[in-house]
């Protein structure tokens, strides 16, 4: 018996040694897929985290490059008009400058309508609040020749940041050589700084 005994201890301490191997690993084992799972949707939240600075850092630096493009293709008035007026007198004579410029190439002015905050205008949508913005809809008569001729006086001779938003042109019924023209123009004006209206008082 003794030595029976002596055979099946050592069994029993395996079997013993085999119950707590499979008792720590059931009691480990959520956890154990508890962490793994929380350190997966870390390294997901990190990943989707960096994507999203990353749109944002790429974000910031179109609207850097598209303000310095458009920049260095005209200057924006300034203006020193308060902005909270909402009156076209914060873009100071180019209202009267784009009327004469249209009269000048022989243009007719049948009527004008204004938009003093276009939001459907990316660059004013970006930068509201440092830029004043207005869409004036022209109604136009007048041949192509002198539509031509004021698209061209306003790209080349225009001296501040101008946009052209809408542009639609159809036949004149009573006469084939006019066009009717309605055209959207979005004219600029960067608003004066918090200092300059604290000097200004």
């Amino acid at each position: 018996m003794n030595k029976k005994y002596q055979q099946f201890v050592p069994i029993c301490l395996i079997l013993a040694a085999v119950l707590i191997v499979l008792i720590v690993i059931s009691i480990c084992r959520p956890k154990i897929e508890e962490y793994s799972d929380i350190r997966e949707e870390l390294e997901r939240n990190s990943a989707k985290k960096q994507k999203l600075e990353e749109q944002v850092r790429k974000e910031e630096a179109d609207k850097q490059a598209q303000e310095i493009k458009l920049r260095a293709l005209k200057p924006i008035f300034k203006t020193t008009v308060n902005s909270s007026n909402e009156s076209l007198g914060v873009f100071g004579n180019m209202f009267e400058d784009i009327i004469k410029t249209a009269q000048s190439n022989g243009l007719l002015i049948r009527s004008i309508e204004y938009n003093m905050k276009p939001t459907n205008d990316p660059l004013y949508a970006e930068n509201s609040g440092s830029y004043n913005a207005c869409e004036l809809k022209f109604f136009f008569v007048g041949t192509y020749n002198q539509m031509h001729a004021f698209l061209n006086d306003m790209n080349n001779n225009f001296e501040y940041l101008t946009a052209i938003s809408s542009l639609s042109i159809t036949a004149f019924q009573e006469d084939a050589d006019y066009l009717l023209i309605n055209e959207a123009i979005t004219l600029y004006s960067e608003k004066p700084s918090m200092t300059t209206h604290r000097n200004r008082r």
